[in-house]
């Protein structure tokens, strides 16, 4: 925290209350997220975020205050049960403020600018995030979750609101000219990161695999030593370069990362979801909620830890979180929902957590081996309660997890009896892009078509909008808007899914959204992809959002995406964006490659590293079967996959790299090209084994 930001909320804390009407009814009645929903009918006269809700506290003279949290978070539950619900909470906040209650998962653009202001007035951000704000939006105080009063060494709610009321009955004028030194400091913050130091000739990608490298917890896995997140994004993007650069070490660490994670609490063992994050070094015990985008990602990561390194465990992992996620999360129109509360019967984790004797019950005579491999009775408990994990780290023999797959079964039964979490039903556009992803590249290396029908009725109901793209929607009902992330993994989306069955209906697909993403989001040709609609009038500024938080951005799934395309001849249009959008996030990477592992990936795809792999053949042969299945059994990003029917037409104007190739004997037959420079093509399998292990090996 900055000094003058720490010398700026001490100066608004002291005083005396002003009289004033109380605040309107709420209108979150009719909301299309949960979150408003289930706060409809709280005493705090919520509003959601609108510019008529700024404009009444201008009119009414009082200051805003704005909570930001999500439907699934455990401790915005606990503020709504405990602070929230304070009448003298209630009172101040209705007489004294306007409240604004936003959904972060409807509103990423808000949680966008508002996280940062967070970070740089606390030193960290995170859910719920309080903000008291002039009524031109601009912040005075910022604070995580508090109880009323002082706790914890904390100062309370309620001190720091009565004493904020005080200062501006006292001297709102004042207030309103620091309020315009703490603007012009963000926004010179804001430019600073956006601008310009140049970054030399380093390839970012190394500066980053250092950066990252050097913080692994070698011991028990992960960065940092608490909380830890999974960070699927740095785990993925280490786990390539290892791979890529022949470097044993790095591969040996990550996959040992993932073995512990895999391992720990932070894997529902009985369902097979990843927790959002634990809360110990040793990732005993999570913070119990789970997340559609989280798993998508984790389901990838392990699906190319598998690739990686041949085990089955692996494979097992993802297969795990693709099938929970299906169990849990598929709505009935085959899109999946947000999330899962971490609370049950008012307490978190209480779904997921067991007693031996919970156990013996279930599980009779046999309960002995399972406690044995998965019950700790002594070390992370919750609520004297154990959370399920593998206790033979990190090298649980997936044997031995299958010898006990009929006791997790019963005691996943028996656990449905139990009140379950609520879900969060809210359909985000741009989750689901990440999710039919993760379910096609299953459907690739696993051999599964289930996974791909899954893939493809989630992608038929999102493309019904494609014209009109929502972020997303509740009960068949659009919500808030649209933002960049929706489009870019949509079309990225597009493009896994056809590699996965080669219908050259999703290339058009993916090249429409991206045109549209271009038309809509760019300011300037070349530069960054803006995070909201361009011209859209928001209240807050409207900036392009390089960073990451835990998922890809927008413009790396965008720069993928576009270099994707040109790949595959969608146009010289596509490669100029891409390259001069490189060269407009190249000042960034100079400084934050650490930050932004998404656009790493990316950079893989430039035509001077990427490769073309052109198998020509009925993808119901088997000759043509086996050519895939040499592709999809090795960790190939930066390379573009395409199916070439044997009658294909010698050209083609819409997409030229499935213009028409001959084959060798009439059997189906392989290319592997960069630049549509290729070697010679193969109809044997071993010959395309080794030149594909020499591309990987050729990475620069």
């Amino acid at each position: 925290m900055t000094a003058w930001l720490r010398c700026w909320q001490m100066l608004v804390i002291a005083g005396a209350l002003v009289a004033a009407n109380p605040a309107g009814a709420g209108s979150l009645s009719e909301a299309t997220s949960p979150y408003l929903r289930a706060h409809a009918e709280d005493a705090i006269a919520w509003r959601p975020w609108s510019r008529e809700a700024l404009d009444r506290a201008r009119r009414e003279d009082k200051l805003v205050f704005l909570s930001i949290g999500y439907a699934s978070c455990h401790w915005c539950h606990v503020m709504a049960r405990t602070t929230f619900a304070d009448p003298r909470v209630v009172d101040i906040l209705n007489r004294h403020f306007v409240p604004i209650l936003v959904d972060r998962e409807e509103r990423p653009d808000l949680d966008h600018h508002f996280m940062p202001v967070m970070a740089a007035m606390l030193g960290r951000s995170g859910s719920p995030a309080n903000f008291f704000l002039t009524a031109d939006a601009v912040p005075l105080y910022a604070m995580g979750y508090l109880a009323p009063g002082p706790q914890y060494g904390e100062p309370g709610f309620l001190p720091i609101v009565r004493d904020l009321v005080a200062a501006w009955t006292k001297d709102p004028q004042d207030i309103l000219k620091q309020a315009g030194e703490i603007r012009a400091e963000l926004e010179d913050r804001a430019e600073t990161r956006a601008g310009a130091t140049s970054g030399g000739t380093t390839d970012p990608r190394a500066v980053a695999a250092r950066a990252w490298s050097a913080s692994l917890d070698r011991r028990f896995g992960g960065f940092a030593r608490q909380p830890k997140f999974p960070f699927p994004n740095v785990h993925g993007f280490l786990l390539r370069h290892g791979v890529w650069r022949g470097d044993r070490k790095l591969v040996a660490a990550v996959l040992q990362s993932l073995d512990r994670m895999a391992g720990g609490g932070l894997r529902d063992h009985l369902g097979g979801a990843f927790h959002r994050y634990a809360v110990d070094q040793l990732w005993q015990v999570p913070h119990f909620e789970i997340m559609l985008a989280d798993n998508a990602l984790l389901a990838r990561l392990y699906l190319d830890a598998y690739l990686a390194s041949g085990r089955p465990r692996h494979a097992a992992v993802a297969r795990g979180v693709l099938d929970d996620l299906l169990r849990r999360l598929r709505l009935p129109d085959g899109t999946f929902a947000a999330g899962l509360d971490a609370d049950s019967d008012g307490e978190e984790g209480r779904f997921y957590t067991w007693t031996e004797a919970e156990v013996r019950a279930v599980l009779g005579p046999a309960a002995a081996g399972f406690i044995a491999a998965y019950l700790d009775q002594v070390h992370g408990l919750v609520a004297g309660r154990a959370v399920l994990r593998q206790r033979e780290q990190p090298d649980f023999p997936l044997h031995r997890q299958q010898g006990l797959a009929d006791a997790r079964a019963k005691l996943l039964a028996a656990r449905a009896e139990r009140h379950p979490p609520k879900r969060d039903d809210l359909v985000l556009t741009s989750w689901n892009g990440l999710v039919i992803s993760a379910f096609a590249r299953a459907a690739r290396i696993l051999g599964d078509d289930g996974y791909l029908q899954v893939a493809n009725q989630a992608m038929a109901r999102l493309a019904m909008a494609e014209g009109d793209l929502p972020h997303g929607h509740l009960d068949g009902r659009p919500g808030v808007g649209v933002f960049l992330d929706d489009y870019a993994f949509l079309a990225a989306a597009s493009l896994d899914l056809y590699e996965a069955d080669f219908d050259v209906r999703h290339l058009d697909r993916a090249r429409r959204l991206m045109s549209t993403l271009i038309r809509r989001f760019q300011a300037t040709p070349g530069t960054p992809f803006r995070f909201a609609p361009i011209g859209g009038g928001g209240t807050l500024p409207n900036r392009a959002v390089l960073d990451e938080d835990g998922i890809p951005s927008g413009n790396a799934a965008a720069l993928a995406a576009l270099y994707r395309l040109a790949l595959y001849g969608a146009g010289t249009a596509f490669e100029a964006q891409a390259r001069l959008l490189t060269l407009g996030v190249g000042q960034y990477l100079g400084r934050s490659a650490a930050a932004a592992s998404g656009l790493l990936a990316a950079l893989d795809y430039r035509p001077s590293e990427a490769h073309e792999i052109v198998i020509v053949g009925n993808r119901e042969d088997a000759a043509t079967r086996r050519l895939l299945r040499e592709v999809d059994k090795r960790l190939l990003h930066g390379t573009v996959l395409a199916l070439i029917p044997p009658d294909a037409a010698e050209r083609n104007p819409d997409w030229p790299l499935l213009a028409a190739r001959p084959m060798i004997d009439g059997t189906a037959t392989a290319y592997v090209c960069k630049k549509r420079l290729c070697e010679l093509p193969t109809n044997l399998p071993a010959e395309l084994a080794g030149q594909l292990d020499r591309l990987v090996k050729s990475r620069p």
